[in-house]
């Protein structure tokens, strides 16, 4: 009789010769005349529906050839597939080996595809026609079988020999079960076959089913277990990892602020060894942890907090953030603190705001006596600690030179540049110097650091040091000389450690002597003097700056070819004076690269302050006269036009006999 978990048959029952033999006859009318089964009695209708399918397969029930097996290869892959599985079945199965054995009793292990992964039969026996592993136990290979039915049910079950297709297997009884996973529903079955001596089968051993049903249910709960395990090491070894390459030191506590895990660098800011910390208490490491704990207990958050830590017989600035890990009632049950040194976030926030120096000596173009003078003296300068006074006109270069000294000495440290003329003289000493919170009315809550801070262990720049206001210079120079700077509303000093480089267009010498800028602040200063050279003073280096300005523009906006300058633009390139030095000559080749066309930068193409005369330039509008006005206008359109008459009519919007006729008048040639 067909059994399975959820029957009323579920328990030990007996089964007379009679009822088996029938089983058998019923089959065996199946075969030979092809009646319908599911008519029997003693047929459940799940094995007579699989025994029409099996023999709609032409499967031959008397053949005891198990010729369908997978290929080698394919079978050592389905193994490594199934590793899970094999790993965690075949250790429980062989503890009931003996047992098995004494009994009689064999366990096989298939996949979710009938492919038999292990069994204990030897198949020493000559009539034993036991299947080899990897062998396909299918319906359509060997016909009705309980493992097959099992899997399709998915529930355990047990039935008699008749009830097997195949006629090698009548002689046992069969108990299977299937085999789940978490998420992937069956995998695979677990069977135990009872082979039936003479006179055996006339009682069902349900013992066994609820044997390979609880098999089968540990196995799937020792799999549970490898997996979570697996997944908890996974997840330990990625957090692990994680924490290790984080910036700064990660600290996780309990609810009592006792430490349960740090990461390395964090051992390393609060100068213990890592393996000794745990189970410590975090005030033990820092004196200051009201934050920390209050955290704890009222279960919010601290963000981005100012923590000071003796370090190396000095102290340490750190920003700290302390996130609560609550439980399902929404209370704190420990946290996390982060630690991360103020410098890192400092040289970060320079990077954001475009402080960062990215120019070095090899990156200044030019070749002239005079210029590569300037860039001898500066490489000397760079190798020395002392401050460095840049001193040049308006768009020579000055930051410029500024960046190559500061990758040349501190490439790794900060470059904050200071405009001190682009800065509210109501705000400059805020910027400079900092302040804590709530200093003065618009403070933030928090406080901030001053540009001079952010410069520690790196290069402070100060362009434009001439307009630095008179009342600030003594607060700057203290700070210089001392090394340490004091927020506004602050009581405690802030050591910090830069190089100073001042840039300026002035003349500083006669701004002392005028009493509008500090002696003392001045030499503090200039230690190293560097003079960067006009443009006009190194006409040299004219066309091997155009040229690079043009590839560089080119490649900005995506052109190809760079386009080439005609000899008459090379001529008054050179004759230019150049009173906006490098930076001007930079925009004048961005207009010219746009304007020029057909490959070719032609006099049109260069702005109009490069193309009139400096007489003409300068002329004031009050002096203009009419005619004044005219002679100037048909003299910027001949030059756009290149000359050409009947261009510069249509500029002008004239005819080409009227503008014959104001040339003739104002004496302007037109070949």
């Amino acid at each position: 009789m067909f059994v399975s978990t959820n029957s009323l048959m579920n328990k030990k029952l007996k089964i007379d010769d009679e009822l088996f033999e029938k089983a058998k006859e019923v089959k065996n009318r199946f075969w030979r005349y092809n009646e319908d089964p599911r008519e029997s009695p003693y047929i459940p209708v799940e094995v007579s529906e699989s025994w029409i399918r099996s023999k709609d397969y032409n499967i031959d029930p008397n053949d005891t050839r198990l010729k369908h097996k997978l290929p080698a290869e394919e079978f050592k892959k389905l193994l490594e597939e199934k590793k899970l599985l094999i790993q965690t079945a075949i250790p429980l199965i062989k503890k009931y080996l003996s047992i098995l054995n004494a009994s009689g009793h064999r366990m096989t292990l298939t996949d979710r595809n009938g492919v038999l992964l292990y069994t204990t039969a030897t198949g020493n026996d000559e009539n034993d026609y036991w299947p080899e592993l990897g062998t396909v136990l299918r319906e359509n290979t060997i016909g009705t079988s309980a493992h097959e039915l099992c899997m399709n049910l998915g529930q355990p079950l047990q039935f008699i020999g008749p009830y097997n297709y195949c006629v090698y297997l009548e002689d046992y009884i069969v108990s299977a079960a299937p085999i789940f996973e978490e998420n992937a529903g069956i995998i695979g079955s677990l069977l135990i076959y009872q082979l039936m001596k003479d006179n055996d089968h006339n009682i069902m051993q349900t013992h066994s089913l609820g044997w390979v049903s609880a098999m089968a249910f540990a196995i799937e709960q020792q799999m549970m277990l490898l997996k979570a395990n697996d997944t908890l090491k996974w997840n330990n070894k990625m957090l692990q990892a994680t924490l290790s390459i984080v910036n700064g030191g990660v600290i996780t506590l309990d609810k009592r602020g006792i430490i349960s895990h740090i990461n390395q660098e964090g051992a390393h800011i609060l100068s213990f060894d890592k393996n000794k910390a745990k189970d410590k208490h975090i005030s033990a490491y820092i004196h200051d942890a009201s934050n920390i704990l209050m955290t704890l207990k009222d279960g919010l958050s601290v963000n981005n907090h100012e923590l000071i830590l003796p370090k190396d017989n000095t102290e340490r600035r750190y920003l700290t953030t302390v996130t609560p890990i609550m439980d399902d009632s929404n209370i704190a049950e420990g946290a996390v603190v982060h630690l991360v040194p103020i410098e890192g976030i400092k040289k970060l926030v320079n990077d954001f705001r475009g402080a960062q120096a990215s120019y070095t000596f090899a990156n200044l173009v030019g070749n002239s006596p005079v210029f590569l003078e300037s860039i001898r003296n500066a490489k000397q300068f760079s190798n020395n600690y002392g401050n460095v006074l840049i001193q040049g006109e308006s768009g020579a270069g000055k930051e410029l030179f500024a960046q190559a000294i500061h990758n040349d000495y501190r490439p790794d440290g900060p470059f904050v540049s200071i405009n001190c003329s682009a800065i509210p003289r109501n705000l400059i000493e805020s910027e400079l110097f900092g302040y804590e919170g709530g200093a003065f009315t618009g403070a933030e809550r928090k406080g901030r650091p001053g540009l001079i801070e952010l410069a520690n262990d790196g290069t402070l720049f100060l362009d434009e040091i001439g307009d630095m206001p008179l009342e600030i210079q003594p607060v700057l120079l203290r700070v210089l000389e001392e090394k340490k700077v004091l927020r506004i509303g602050g009581q405690r000093y802030i050591p910090v450690n830069f190089r100073v480089i001042a840039a300026t267009n002035q003349n500083l010498r006669t701004m002392v002597a005028e009493k509008t800028f500090r002696e003392d602040l001045y030499y503090r200063l200039a230690v190293f003097k560097l003079r960067i050279p006009a443009l006009r003073e190194r006409k040299e280096d004219i066309l091997e700056l155009t040229d690079f300005f043009i590839k560089r523009v080119c490649r900005k906006i995506g052109i190809n070819k760079n386009p080439d300058l005609s000899s008459a633009v090379k001529k008054t390139l050179l004759e230019y004076p150049w009173p906006g030095n490098v930076r001007q000559l930079e925009n004048t080749m961005v207009y010219a690269v746009t304007m020029a066309q057909n490959g070719i930068i032609n006099l049109r193409n260069l702005p109009d302050d490069i193309l009139l005369p400096e007489t003409v330039k300068v002329e004031s509008a009050d002096t203009l006269t009419m005619d004044d006005a005219e002679r100037i206008a048909i003299e910027k359109a001949m030059i756009r036009a290149a000359n050409s008459v009947a261009t510069a009519a249509d500029i002008l919007g004239i005819s080409k006999s009227t503008l014959y006729y104001k040339l003739r008048k104002y004496k302007i040639p037109s070949n």
